[in-house]
């Protein structure tokens, strides 16, 4: 497994060499665009805008506009330069208590691992983390930016959260419909909390599986052997919203 990112977790005066790795990877059905007349592969290529030339990635370099089509042009060496701790160091800025962060805030995961001779180190960070239930924020300089992180206490080891700054998250209020409030009888409530706690349990994630790619492997699978794919049955929906509540509290009980 390739590491993401290597440099070192700081508190106080405490420094512990870690690398950084992802903590999840995507695995859905990756498709090809193609033209629907030839059956040709569409290709997207990066084409400078001044002399039509196709340009690999090496070719490539980031640019900010300072003006109208003045741009001051930067390398991945001049990111390097950049002189702030976060681009090779976690400097860890205080701990807090898990409930004080709001889900809103996270965003990727990845896991630290000790790099070689931060072992105690690391160790001793982790189980404190473990014994106190804290969780540590800082910022890592990443990728071209300064990410906001969090870092946990998590099976065995130390997890990483990239999370968004106060100023990246919309406010919900802007969302259409949101904070609606609507009268209801109180039957209607009770019958809701009812078919809640019915639906109940203990949470198992192992349980759960994408059958939705299970079904688009079946489809294309039926589209190879030229048989005949079945649609869909769509959901039938109840005449009230009260016998929705009843039926479905009934069949849960089933």
């Amino acid at each position: 497994m390739r590491a993401t990112w290597k440099g070192s977790v700081s508190f106080g005066l405490v420094s512990i060499p870690v690398k950084m790795y992802s903590a999840t990877t995507t695995k859905e059905l990756k498709f090809s665009f193609l033209h629907a007349k030839d059956g040709g592969k569409i290709r997207y290529r990066r084409v400078c805008e001044k002399c039509n030339a196709e340009v690999s990635k090496d070719e490539i370099v980031r640019g900010y506009e300072v003006s109208k089509n003045e741009y001051a042009v930067l390398t991945d060496e001049d990111f390097e330069k950049i002189p702030l701790k976060s681009v090779k160091s976690i400097e860890i800025k205080q701990f807090f208590d898990p409930s004080e962060l709001n889900v809103i805030y996270y965003g990727s995961f990845y896991y630290l691992a000790p790099d070689k001779g931060g072992e105690k180190a690391y160790f001793l960070l982790k189980e404190a983390m473990k014994a106190t239930q804290s969780m540590a924020i800082g910022k890592v300089g990443m990728r071209g930016r300064e990410h906001l992180v969090a870092l946990k206490a998590f099976d065995g080891g130390l997890l990483l959260a990239q999370l968004h700054y106060v100023d990246e998250v919309r406010n919900p209020a802007e969302v259409p419909g949101w904070g609606v409030s609507v009268d209801v009888s109180e039957e209607e409530l009770e019958l809701a909390k009812q078919l809640v706690l019915a639906m109940k349990k203990p949470l198992k994630l192992e349980e759960y599986r994408d059958e939705y790619k299970e079904a688009l492997l079946k489809l294309i699978e039926a589209k190879l052997a030229g048989k005949e794919i079945t649609i869909a049955e769509e959901v039938t929906a109840a005449k009230s919203l009260m016998d929705a509540l009843k039926g479905s509290l009934e069949a849960v009980k089933q």
